[in-house]
């Protein structure tokens, strides 16, 4: 822009300095910045000067002209992050200009010091990360350990800065001296820096991608950019990677080795809640951070990993101060490092399969695992028939009491005497001391029936596998199974009691259709509950049993599949067993309506048998009175044909929810509950 006044000539207006927005330019082509150098206008020459002024102009520049070895100084100080005499950074804009006022340039010339100033800023940017993060104490150590890495190519690049710096001053000492071939120039300053100038560059967006970054997350990054197609790249983020990662590969030795956690800054995969109790180290105390874990870890390592260190703390803290760690190896750090995965990985898997080993020994030996299985079966799931019998037979009366009337210690006394009577008495002790009584909560007008329960008490480290919850569900087993049982010892004591009626009673032909009747709906009732037990028994329990036996010896590799075998076997159990599923409330409700019928006849029952007896004795005697027998005796009739009426209703509804299943053995149950069709005829 010109400024120009009447008989005054044209006035230049002076140029703002040249500067080089490296973020924007630094990628362009030689032929894109020499077009833009050739746009811009040198502050000493005007377009509109006469053409013998221009060269006057310059002839001047060039007679002006700094040598080309002192511009060499300025930029082996540039690319040590310190201004020279003619090369400066722009602290505002973060962009290195040329004075070009005490530095005139032919372009050519102006291109290649502006392609050489990349190098000082990309070193800037990188030596600011590395002084900001390498002694702060808030900086993870994967983050130190990268500051470390870069660090050491810095050193490098500093021999390089100190050979050149060297080389320069020798030529301004020998400024008289003719170039040679040794001679640095810009060219040649060019061609050394190249190397130099990637590595900066690599480094310089390595550490924008790492930014706010740490541990395992960090590490997928920078393992991201090993597939560069560079071969270059590729090869120094691996050694980069080599550096960085060590703090990580020390903390999975320490834990697969010792099973401890040294992780300050929360950048293993691996983390650990210090407020749950020990009883619950398996479970809750240990967890995997997905986000801490590196890419290039399968999920299959990564859980081998989490189990290995999990394992140890389990042996040490749960099992009562098993010593548990292994000797390093001396070839640890050859194998725990990055590049080295299919040798850790085999290293792992040994590493696995022998904690796993032992662990489950240690289980199954020392603490009887099995055992305890065992006797949840014969105690909670009334496998042990002549001891539930005892059981029944020493606590019937008690139970038909209020809830409210019932004395623990009475009933643990009767508990005892069922062991000592039975083949109970046979077992473990360590086994019999576990098995006690326990009254639930008591609900208005509750009987004995409702509240009992035994009881099984679990300690570590066998409460892994047995926990509360699976507790939980084997008391609810047992609250099912235990009035089954209640309905088929009733039941038996009918058909006893009914067995010898018909010659009891054979004086009483008006009853003879009654009682005959009383037999025949005993007798349907018996079927249906020992139909129902066979399957619960053999087809549900034994089954399930026997599934799990198999899984845990034969199967099962570590802790984690033997609480996942036990899970499954009471899953199973509760689902066949009509205590849990889609249809689990339908279902129970259907048998809860069944049981309470089938009590509610033998109430029937008792008073049929008690007007027989009455009628038996006013035969046989001559001062018999008469009353209202008559309508006692339809009373009686009415609630026997009600109650057999609700009987065979609920069983057709029972039988529909069976049928609606596409479970073989729930079908075949109601194949053999209505085997002649019986029920079905008569809808």
């Amino acid at each position: 822009m010109s400024v120009s006044s009447p008989g005054l000539p044209n006035i230049v207006e002076p140029v703002a300095r040249t500067s080089r927005p490296h973020e924007v330019h630094v990628n362009d082509s030689p032929r894109n910045i020499r077009r833009r150098l050739t746009r811009e206008p040198s502050p000493q020459l005007s377009r509109r000067d006469p053409p013998a002024v221009q060269l006057n102009k310059v002839r001047e520049m060039h007679g002006r002209e700094v040598s080309e070895s002192e511009i060499l100084r300025d930029l082996v100080f540039v690319f040590q992050g310190i201004d020279g005499q003619y090369i400066k950074l722009d602290t505002a804009t973060n962009e290195y200009y040329i004075n070009k006022q005490t530095l005139p340039l032919s372009p050519p010339k102006e291109e290649l010091i502006y392609r050489l100033t990349v190098t000082g800023w990309l070193f800037i940017h990188v030596k600011t990360f590395v002084d900001t993060h390498m002694h702060n104490n808030t900086t993870s150590l994967v983050v130190q350990s990268l500051c470390a890495a870069i660090q050491s190519q810095l050193t490098d690049y500093y021999r390089l800065i100190a050979i050149l710096e060297a080389q320069v001053e020798k030529q301004l000492l020998d400024k008289h001296t003719n170039l040679t071939e040794q001679s640095l120039t810009l060219k040649r300053l060019l061609v050394w820096m190249e190397e130099s100038n990637n590595k900066l560059r690599l480094m310089s967006t390595l550490l924008d991608a790492c930014e706010g970054q740490k541990g395992g997350a960090m590490l997928t990054i920078l393992h991201n950019y090993t597939k560069h197609g560079d071969p270059f790249a590729r090869t120094f983020v691996m050694q980069i990677l080599q550096s960085v990662s060590k703090p990580f590969y020390d903390m999975l030795q320490r834990w697969v080795f010792e099973g401890e956690l040294n992780d300050p800054y929360e950048e293993f995969f691996v983390a650990c809640d210090m407020n749950v109790p020990e009883e619950d180290l398996w479970q809750r105390k240990y967890s995997i951070r997905e986000p801490m874990l590196p890419s290039f870890f399968s999920k299959d390592l990564a859980q081998k990993i989490f189990a290995i260190g999990k394992s140890l703390n389990f042996m040490r803290c749960s099992c009562h101060g098993i010593d548990a760690q292994y000797d390093v190896p001396a070839n640890a750090a050859d194998v725990f490092k990055y590049g080295e995965m299919q040798t850790m990985e085999r290293t792992i898997d040994a590493i696995y399969m022998d904690t796993s080993k032992t662990l489950l020994n240690l289980l199954k030996t020392k603490y009887k695992l099995m055992d305890h299985l065992r006797a949840l079966k014969r105690y909670m799931l009334l496998g042990q028939g002549d001891f539930i019998q005892y059981l029944m037979d020493g606590l019937g009366a008690t139970l038909n009491k209020p809830a409210t009337t019932l004395l623990r210690h009475n009933l643990t006394s009767v508990l005892e005497t069922a062991i000592r009577s039975s083949n109970a008495q046979y077992d473990d002790p360590a086994i019999l001391n576990r098995l006690d009584v326990r009254l639930l909560k008591i609900q208005n007008d509750d009987i004995g029936w409702d509240v009992f329960t035994l009881d099984y008490r679990m300690e570590t480290p066998i409460n892994t596998v047995i926990n509360a919850n699976s507790m939980l569900q084997y008391l609810q087993v047992f609250n099912f199974l235990w009035r089954l049982k209640r309905v088929e010892y009733t039941l038996s004591a009918s058909w006893r009691q009914w067995g010898k009626v018909s010659r009891e009673f054979s004086e009483l032909p008006d009853l003879s259709q009654d009682l005959h009747q009383a037999q025949m709906t005993i007798q349907r009732m018996i079927h249906f509950i020992y139909q129902l037990q066979h399957y619960v028994i053999f087809e549900v329990l034994e089954c399930s049993w026997k599934k799990l036996e198999d899984n845990i010896q034969n199967h099962s590799i570590d802790l984690d599949s033997i609480i996942e075998s036990h899970a499954s076997y009471l899953s199973e159990i509760t689902q066949k067993g009509f205590l849990s599923g889609p249809k689990k409330k339908e279902l129970a409700d259907r048998l809860n309506d069944l049981f309470d019928c089938i009590l509610r006849y033998k109430v029937v029952l008792d008073h049929l048998h008690g007007y027989a007896s009455n009628e038996a004795v006013k035969r046989h005697s001559k001062y018999a009175l008469e009353g209202d027998s008559d309508k006692r005796l339809n009373r009686i009739r009415r609630n026997h044909q009600d109650v057999e009426n609700a009987f065979t209703a609920q069983v057709l509804q029972f039988l529909d929810i069976l049928k609606s299943y596409h479970d073989e053995d729930l079908r075949s149950l109601s194949t053999r509950l209505d085997y002649n069709d019986f029920y079905s005829s008569n809808q």
